[in-house]
Order: C-alpha cells, then sequence, then structure tokens
C-alpha cells in the first residue's frame, strides 16, 4: 500500500524522539547535555520511498549526542553501531537502506568543529531533539567562504566508495528495487552541487537551496562565480538528481531499472564525478585552475591533508597496525613509510577509492588493478574484489560497523 507524505511526517517526528529517548536512557540523562539531529532530516529533506511496501528510507539519520561526563564519551564512542542498530529496531514499519548513525562528542569538541559544509548545516539548521536548547550555539558561526577547497575534495571523495558498490553488474538485483541505485546516483550529483557552492563561497544548507543557488547561477552567465566551472549540462543534472533526491519516486522521474539504462547511468555519474574531483583537485594545486586541459589522476591523487596533525594521524593507524599481526603490520609502516605522519588512514581510503574510479572508467571492471601487499585498504587483483575490501575497511573507519 503506497503511503502518504502525511503518513510519514507524522511518524518520523515520533521516530526521532523515541531515538533520542534511547539515547539518553542508555548513556544516561546525567552524562549528556543533550542530543541533536543533523543532516537531511533536520532541513525536512530526508529521501524515503512511499511508493513501496513497506516504504524505504534512503538518507541515513544522523544523530549527535553531547557528553558532559568525558568517561561516558570515551566509552559510547566505542558503542556508536549499537546505539544506531537499536533506533532502527524502533521503527518496524521502515525499510531501512541507510542507517542512523549516532556521534558522540563534547561539547568542547563542538567549539572545535573546523569550517566545513556539515558543520556549517549542524549551526544553521540543526534540532535539538533532547537536553539543552543551547548545544547548536557552541558550533563555531563560520560563513560560507571559510570553507576550504580541500572540505569539498573530501566530500567527493566519500562519495566515490558508495558509488563504486553501487555498481550494477550481474551480482547486483536492482531490477526488483533499483531506488537505492537511483539514490546513489542522486547523491553524486547533490555532492557536487555542494563542493562547486563550497569552492565559490555561496555555500548554503539544504538540498532544495543549493540547487536553487545552482540553477540561478547558471542563469546569471558570467556575472556568477559558478559560471566559471559549471557547464549548463552539469547544471540541468544537478536540478534533476536533486528532485530524485528529494522525491525519490521513478514514475515522476522517469527512471528505467533496465540493466543497460542503469550501467549508462552509473558511467555517467562516475564521470562526472572524477571530472569535478579532478577539478577541484587541480585548482587546490595550482595545475589549470579553470580546467581547459585534462589533469591526470596521478598527478593530483594523493593530496597533503594537515601535515600539523601527525600525532592525530599516527593515533589513526595504530589500531589498524594492531590488528594485522607483527608481520603484515610491520610490512604495511614501511609501504606506507612517511604518510604514517602525513595521512590518516581515511585519507589512504579515499586516495585508494578515486584510483580505482578511474581504473574503472578507463579500463573497464575485467582489468586487474594494483594494490597493497599487505591488503589494507585492498589488495592488487580483481577490481570487484578490491572495491568490496575497501568499502569494509571504510565502513569499519567511518562508520564503526561491518558492511552489510
Amino acid at each position: 500500500m503506497k503511503q502518504s507524505r502525511a503518513w510519514w511526517q507524522g511518524r518520523s517526528k515520533v521516530f526521532l524522539d523515541q531515538c533520542a529517548r534511547l539515547i539518553e536512557e542508555r548513556i544516561g540523562r546525567a552524562a549528556l547535555d543533550g542530543v541533536f539531529l543533523c543532516g537531511s532530516f533536520a532541513t525536512g529533506e530526508e529521501s524515503i520511498v512511499l511508493e513501496t511496501d513497506p516504504p524505504q528510507l534512503l538518507s541515513d539519520v544522523d544523530l549527535v549526542a553531547v557528553g558532559a561526563s568525558a568517561g561516558e564519551i570515551r566509552k559510547w564512542s566505542r558503542r556508536r553501531a549499537e546505539l544506531g542498530a537499536a533506533c532502527e529496531a524502533l521503527f518496524g514499519e521502515l525499510r531501512f537502506v541507510g542507517r542512523v548513525e549516532v556521534g558522540i562528542m563534547a561539547r568542547e569538541s563542538l567549539r572545535a568543529q573546523p569550517a566545513k559544509p556539515g558543520v556549517y548545516d549542524m549551526r544553521r539548521a540543526g534540532v535539538v531533539l533532547a537536553g539543552s536548547p543551547t548545544i547548536l550555539e557552541a558550533i563555531p558561526a563560520y560563513r560560507p567562504d571559510d570553507i576550504k577547497i580541500e572540505e569539498a575534495l573530501v566530500l567527493l571523495e566519500n562519495r566515490v566508495i558508495p558509488l563504486l558498490c553501487a555498481y550494477p553488474d550481474a551480482q547486483r538485483e536492482y531490477a526488483g528495487s533499483p531506488y537505492e541505485f537511483f539514490y546513489h546516483t542522486a547523491r553524486v550529483y547533490t555532492d557536487i552541487a555542494v563542493a562547486a557552492l563550497s569552492i565559490a563561497g555561496e555555500y548554503a544548507p539544504g538540498y532544495a537551496a543549493r540547487r536553487d543557488r545552482i540553477v540561478a547561477g547558471e542563469k546569471e552567465g558570467s556575472g556568477s562565480a559558478l559560471s566559471k566551472f559549471m557547464s549548463p549540462i552539469l547544471v540541468s543534472k544537478i536540478d534533476r538528481w536533486t528532485r530524485f533526491k528529494l522525491d525519490p519516486s521513478l514514475e515522476t522521474a522517469r527512471l528505467r531499472p533496465e540493466p543497460e539504462a542503469l550501467m549508462a547511468l552509473w558511467n555517467e555519474a562516475a564521470g562526472d564525478l572524477l571530472a569535478f574531483w579532478l577539478f577541484a583537485a587541480a585548482r587546490r594545486r595550482g595545475l589549470d585552475a579553470e580546467g581547459r586541459r585534462p589533469v591526470p589522476v596521478a598527478a593530483v591523487a594523493g593530496w597533503s591533508r594537515d601535515l600539523g596533525r601527525w600525532r592525530d594521524h599516527l593515533r589513526g593507524w595504530r589500531p589498524i597496525l594492531a590488528g594485522m599481526g607483527g608481520g603484515r603490520s610491520v610490512g604495511l609502516a614501511g609501504e606506507l613509510g612517511a604518510r604514517l605522519f602525513t595521512a590518516s588512514p581515511s585519507d589512504i581510503v579515499r586516495e585508494r577509492g578515486i584510483r580505482l574510479l578511474d581504473s574503472v572508467l578507463t579500463h573497464g571492471p575485467e582489468v586487474p588493478v594494483r594494490g597493497s601487499r599487505w591488503g589494507f585498504p585492498h589488495g592488487g587483483g580483481d577490481w570487484k574484489t578490491a572495491v568490496r575490501q575497501l568499502h569494509a575497511a571504510w565502513t569499519g573507519i567511518v562508520f564503526d560497523r561491518r558492511p552489510e
């Protein structure tokens, strides 16, 4: 039975309140300053498919628990996956395609958040569900032009791995339920919009607001900062796929789930994502910033992050090396060399994702790929196996969960 948007709006509020209460009960109200909602749910733009039975929630539910006790923060930071899974179990009327992610932070950590799109959104669009109503005031009030191009690059790289996993080969049964595939496609273009507005210094919270700014910039022509690197074709794709993100319906979007159509869409989205990442990476390096000639991936992959955080980088490698055993950990450390201090494990995972995306677009999935001799974040050989290994590494680092 197809449900209405009103049905979902009534239930989503109850579900979010239940999640907040569950987090308070598990962690303890005395140990928390409060719980707030961020991401697409906070702006009322979550993607939910209402034309299937049961409805499919495509978006992640992003919750942040602000801890008052350092001990409780350390304890529950290692149990984030447990909290998220418990929240998901509260809503049996849905099929979760996304997941409930619970971040655990101290109020001091909120004050130290850097200028990036997600932080900008938290301050301006976050919704307090429990506890102190002043929690969000601890987040710095950045301006759009405070967001650096590095944040645009990280955002695009984070989109690569879900897209790689959505590769529509014979092993994926998208024909019966293709919404997840189309959602991954839509997120490519909505993230390109975020990156473009960040680079132009015009970032805004909300999918519809960003789409409107991109479209308005294209209409302004040469008078817009966006016109220097946003083609009319790319703008039209952002417009189309933002509409699907906001209302994921195959009928209204006129999408076909046949394998040939899915493959064509995947190649198109992957090509656009890689091209925009190359533009941003080259711009950061001062190489052909206006994109007048192609820049190879090898020329810009592995760009250095914050070199001043070498202790944090090394700390991030310790659990990974410890989990590999003596011989393999020594081998991986030797293979990484100075990058143990200049890049985090997630930096390496994202870089490898870009290289795997470039490989499949250039050579196809049948051509073997190079990888780490020690298997992190993936080994060499079969492209599809490398993607699965990369996804497992990424899921463990970013979400503290094993892949489904």
